[in-house]
């Protein structure tokens, strides 16, 4: 009998369920290597149960949501895991919100309750907090809370009594993952039991998981990337996971070797850093054989393998339907995102919805070939989710290709969002941020190309300012790092008399990536600008 046929996960789709199982077959194995800690299966059982019976102390319900804003340690997992075992809904928000984007997501989810690292609550007293009721602080803050907030200290939760399971079934929700926003404010794609195991098939199928691997997750946990491909998709197979809470150039390869990594995730910037370290005769003495991610440079897929001895599988995937390609059956084929995984079906088709020929680019539609292998709509917003789902489709707003092969080639995003290091950004929220500033008339956010790789992005707005007050650049720049995320905030401003629009007054941003960093252009960074890190 192999490894994989051991150790795979033998029981329903409930995420709950899949933590008992591991807990009561591998007890005192490690399950999270971290730089904070370790943490047994049994260990990581016993905070969720803990933390799960505080939460039903002070009157958390099955179903209400928990916001958590916390720096990926053991702490967030147990959190994480505590929220599951109320049954209520893990409501994650990216560390770098602070302002309208903190705000949105906070009111447009309802949460009663905010798990929150102390670094991060100041940023509370600078919006609107309508159905919050809980703060739990993770660690020492002197800063005061928002009148009408009960506060809680995380080490004084983690004392409570154990709480009782929630029983639950596969379609009752465990969380609501906010995607970037695009042309209008961030939405809340929602997923339950059964589609959170969805999810993570794909990479247990497709990397060939066994119990000899460990993974390496260097993606935040309230990213799907280090919540689910990585983490989630390990547990289920029964591999610890190496729990990093950012990636670094300096040491990588020594703690991959270290840590005993066999597989991971990347985003195109950490292929192309670690390739242009000094090679050295130890590239490849290590046990990483494979990682999955997206945006690495074509050109260097073939030779990182041959230097590094992993092979790279550029995949497709979104918050709402998972992964969509890339680990699908078959090998991987250079410049493309590999085959449609087995749980979805997928077509290109034009503006009205018509299937393109071979070859031809247009919008990529999704659905599901398996009940709720993808998500479950948009919270509070069913007219978004109707709209997405025209003609029984889901439509990505991504643009692409299915090639001769079957193989998806993405081409472009339809969508109104940038990518940097990773991470997915509203030119929405980034507009909106920047026109809250005084002397400016209107601006569009676009992406231009980053000089790390032609596969990043940086963010640039075009900005109309008021004709007899113009914004100081310099003080503009410094606002909007206090007021934004560190990854959202832009590299590069231009004033114009004017931006570029449609006779129906949309902005023409094509016109605007055309022209891209021009000879008017303010960069922040050549001006010494940085946002503080969180």
């Amino acid at each position: 009998m192999s490894g994989q046929q051991v150790r795979m996960y033998r029981g329903d789709w409930i995420v709950s369920s899949l933590l008992l199982d591991r807990a009561e077959r591998f007890g005192s194995e490690t399950a999270v290597f971290s730089h904070d800690g370790d943490l047994s299966w049994s260990d990581l059982v016993d905070r969720a149960a803990r933390f799960g019976g505080f939460l039903e102390g002070i009157g958390i319900e099955p179903g209400d949501r928990v916001a958590t804003m916390l720096p990926s340690t053991i702490e967030y997992m147990a959190v994480w895991h505590g929220i599951v075992w109320r049954n209520a809904i893990d409501v994650p928000i990216n560390n770098e919100y602070k302002g309208l984007f903190l705000e949105h997501i906070l009111l447009d989810s309802g949460a009663r309750a905010l798990v929150i690292d102390g670094r991060w609550v100041d940023r509370l007293n600078a919006i609107e907090l309508t159905d919050l009721e809980h703060v739990i602080v993770l660690g020492r803050t002197e800063t005061a809370l928002p009148t009408g907030l009960v506060r809680h200290a995380y080490e004084g939760a983690m004392k409570a009594n154990t709480g009782s399971l929630v029983p639950r079934t596969d379609t009752d929700l465990t969380y609501i993952m906010y995607t970037s926003g695009t042309t209008g404010p961030a939405k809340g794609a929602v997923h339950n039991n059964r589609s959170s195991m969805h999810y993570i098939m794909p990479f247990v199928e497709g990397l060939d998981l066994t119990d000899d691997d460990v993974c390496y997750s260097m993606f935040p946990l309230f990213h799907q990337m280090g919540r689910s491909a990585c983490t989630t998709a390990a547990f289920w197979v029964g591999n610890p996971v190496v729990l990093r809470q950012s990636f670094t150039v300096s040491g990588f390869w020594e703690d991959i070797k270290q840590s005993g990594a066999t597989w991971m995730g990347y985003f195109g910037a950490v292929v192309a850093f670690l390739w242009n370290q000094e090679p050295g005769l130890g590239d490849a003495d290590h046990r990483l054989t494979r990682a999955f991610g997206s945006s690495a440079p074509g050109e260097l897929i073939e030779p990182w393998r041959d230097r590094f001895g992993v092979t790279l599988y550029e995949v497709y995937g979104s918050t709402e339907i998972g992964l969509g390609s890339g680990l699908g059956s078959g090998p991987p084929k250079l410049g493309t995102m590999g085959l449609p995984c087995r749980q979805v079906e997928v077509q290109i088709v034009d503006e009205n919805d018509d299937q393109v020929p071979t070859g031809a680019v247009g919008e990529a539609v999704w659905r599901p070939k398996e009940a709720y292998a993808i998500f479950q709509g948009y919270w509070n917003q069913p007219e978004a989710t109707v709209d997405a789902w025209r003609n029984l489709w889901f439509h990505s707003g991504d643009a692409a290709l299915l090639d001769e092969d079957g193989y998806f080639i993405f081409k472009d995003r339809i969508k109104d969002s940038i990518r940097r290091r990773g991470e997915n950004i509203s030119s929405f929220a980034v507009e909106e941020s920047v026109r809250n500033e005084p002397g400016i008339v209107e601006c569009a956010a676009f992406a231009v190309v980053s000089e790390v790789a032609e596969t990043e992005e940086e963010v640039m707005v075009a900005v109309v300012p008021e004709p007899n007050a113009p914004p100081d650049i310099a003080a503009l720049f410094r606002t909007l790092c206090e007021t934004m995320p560190r990854h959202a905030v832009p590299r590069f401003l231009r004033f114009m008399d004017e931006l570029p629009k449609t006779p129906t007054q949309r902005v023409q941003k094509f016109k605007l990536r055309e022209a891209g960093v021009t000879t008017d252009t303010y960069d922040r960074e050549a001006m010494g600008i940085y946002p503080a890190k969180s």
